[in-house]
């Protein structure tokens, strides 16, 4: 399924299936991890996988999630179970893209049925799952635990707060966050002094105009584009400051689907295009501040996430490095990974 992604009077489409996430394998859970151990014992201990029960939330730290644990959903976490399939059908152990087809198979219906049919496809979330080790499966593990992580372009695990069962899925960024840029397109959040496609204003409900059913594109943007300016406005500080820093103010708007599923917030974003209109171009600097605008495409994201891991912070690049042991070599603990999306190219303000 393709969903339409319209900005402005453009409409643009998006991808967010499972099935066109690229290059990414499923998280393993209960791998071998290198623990600190007293010298007359194994240099590697098995970790314990965490309960599986539905509605409960895990956080881990290590790329191979080997220290998972439950925590709880009001606190920060990478991970909300949905409920778990047995692959009893399974002899062997399934490739990376056989995961990637099991989670899309087995996994979506158990995620459907705990949010009770209310799933935003171009939402903030996205179907996941964590399989047995290859250890574990040769032990006879044949539990595949599905569940909802964070939808970020890159696969990289963003924080969730909150169950996502019952709670607000639009896809939002808070105000002052910037996403990168990656070569035309938009990339995971990232602190605004470096090079980004977007700069997020604020968000807006629509739902104070509409109340009904579906409002079509034409109706959102007539009702968005005043909205985001006084929004984009209000948070440059003056209604000159954009104009004069060479930006311009766009929006997103509502898909059906989403719609059905309960989303009404959208973003208001700052960026700039290109001089040929081909895609964003680098914006380093807040609006708030000094802004440089280039004029030539940032080169392609080097030092993004693998998917599957958590995301480093996005504003403070020098924090002192977790004190988690090194994991061993092996299978990492990767989610699957969207493919960059097509570039949403901004309305001009009139």
């Amino acid at each position: 399924m393709v969903a339409a992604v319209v900005v402005g009077a453009l409409t643009m489409f998006g991808v967010a299936t499972l099935d066109t996430f690229a290059g990414a394998t499923v998280p393993v859970l209960g791998t071998f991890a290198s623990l600190p151990a007293p010298d007359d014992q194994p240099e590697t201990i098995e970790v314990p996988a965490p309960p599986s029960q539905p509605g409960t939330c895990l956080n881990w730290t290590r790329a191979d999630a080997a220290d998972a644990q439950v925590v709880d959903c009001a606190k920060p976490h990478l991970f909300e179970q949905a409920g778990s399939v047995t692959l009893a059908d399974q002899a062997t152990l399934p490739s990376d893209q056989q995961w990637r087809d099991l989670v899309k198979t087995r996994c979506t219906p158990v995620v459907l049925k705990y949010l009770n049919n209310t799933f935003d496809p171009n939402g903030r979330y996205r179907v996941g799952a964590l399989k047995p080790s290859a250890a574990k499966w040769a032990q006879g593990d044949r539990e595949l635990r599905c569940g909802l992580q964070s939808a970020s372009q890159s696969g990289a695990l963003y924080p969730l707060a909150g169950k996502v069962a019952g709670g607000d899925q639009a896809d939002v960024q808070q105000p002052g966050t910037c996403l990168a840029i990656n070569g035309k397109q938009i990339g995971d959040p990232i602190d605004c002094a470096k090079p980004h496609a977007v700069e997020t204003a604020g968000i807006v409900d629509v739902s104070k105009k509409f109340t009904g059913g579906f409002p079509a594109v034409a109706d959102q943007d007539a009702f968005l584009q005043p909205e985001c300016d006084k929004v984009a406005d209000a948070y440059a500080g003056n209604p000159d400051v954009i104009a004069q820093k060479k930006l311009t103010v766009y929006w997103d708007n509502i898909t059906e689907a989403s719609w059905k599923a309960g989303t009404r917030k959208v973003n208001c974003n700052l960026g700039a295009l290109l001089p040929d209109r081909s895609g964003f171009a680098p914006v380093t600097g807040s609006v708030k501040g000094s802004v440089a605008v280039g004029s030539t495409p940032a080169p392609p994201a080097s030092d993004t996430p693998d998917p599957g891991v958590p995301a480093p912070p996005t504003t403070d690049p020098a924090a002192p490095a977790s004190d988690q042991p090194t994991a061993t070599p092996g299978p990492s603990a990767a989610l699957p990974a969207p493919a960059n999306p097509v570039v949403p190219l901004p309305a001009p303000r009139g």
